[in-house]
Order: C-alpha cells, then structure tokens, then sequence
C-alpha cells in the first residue's frame, strides 16, 4: 500500500494509487493529518487502513522528519515500511553534525530504516537537463542551481 505524508506527500500518494489503478493495479494508500481531527470520522489517518508492506510517497527528503514521523505511525498500526518514493533527490547534505558534509538526508535515511529510498531525479539529473537545455529561459536557473549543489550538497 502508500502513505503520503501530509501536506504534499498527500496527492502525490493519490495520483500514484489513481495511476496503478488506471493500469490495473488496485493498491491502497491513505495519508496523514497534521492534527487528529475529534469530530466526524475522526483520528490522523486518513484512508484505507495501514496493514501490510507501506510504500511512502513524498516530494523531498530534507532532514528526513517527515520519513520518521510516518516510519513511527506506521509501525503503531502493526504495518512494515519498506520503501521511500521521492520526486526528487537534492543530494543534499545531512544534518547529522557529526558526520556533516558525509552523507545525504537520503542516505541517512537508508541507514537508519535500512530500507530503499527511490527518487525520479537528483540534483546531478537537473543539472545536467539545465546544462544541456537551449531554452534561455531554463539557462536562466542553472547558476542558482549550481549555487544550491555547492552550498547544500554532500561532499
């Protein structure tokens, strides 16, 4: 099944559940509140209930909150996380100020869940379209870009 945490991995885990569907895979997904909710169907989640292998659906991975926040939810309803999907990978550097600058967000996501985090694209993917691309418009974005990998990346 998928998980989408709130707020943008919500829609994210939806579309992808309506585009399995569309191909003939029926999988559940629900999502998360920010708040339990006391009135009307009540409680935090939302959805099919958390039971079985859990795919988490989200756009980014940054200091890997949201990823713990769902792996803890999950793992309260009896379900096993076993995959983080992400749009994309910004390569960017770990918190972890220990070991600052040695791995990414996504990796020490990996270590600490033992468990894969897939991405789309990465930050190396972007660059490269924006390096290659000859639309002045898109050029216009590569120094900032370049800028970010620089300051934020892992080393």
């Amino acid at each position: 099944m998928l998980f989408g945490p709130a707020y943008k991995g919500i829609t994210l885990a939806a579309t992808t559940a309506i585009a399995l569907a569309q191909m003939g895979q029926s999988v559940p997904f629900s999502y998360n509140r920010k708040e339990v909710k006391d009135h009307g169907e009540g409680g935090i989640i939302v959805g099919a209930p958390l039971k079985g292998r859990v795919v988490i659906v989200d756009d980014v991975i940054s200091a890997g909150t949201s990823v713990r926040e769902s792996v803890a939810m999950i793992a309260a309803a009896g379900a096993t996380p076993c995959a983080v999907l992400i749009a994309l990978d910004r390569m960017e550097r770990s918190g972890d100020a220990v070991q600052i600058g040695k791995f990414s967000a996504v990796q020490d996501v990996q270590n600490e869940f033992g468990i894969p985090v897939l991405a789309i694209a990465n930050l190396q993917d972007l660059l490269g379209f924006l390096q290659a691309s000859s639309d002045p418009s898109l050029q216009t974005f590569l120094p900032a870009v370049e800028a970010y990998g620089a300051k934020y990346g892992v080393s």
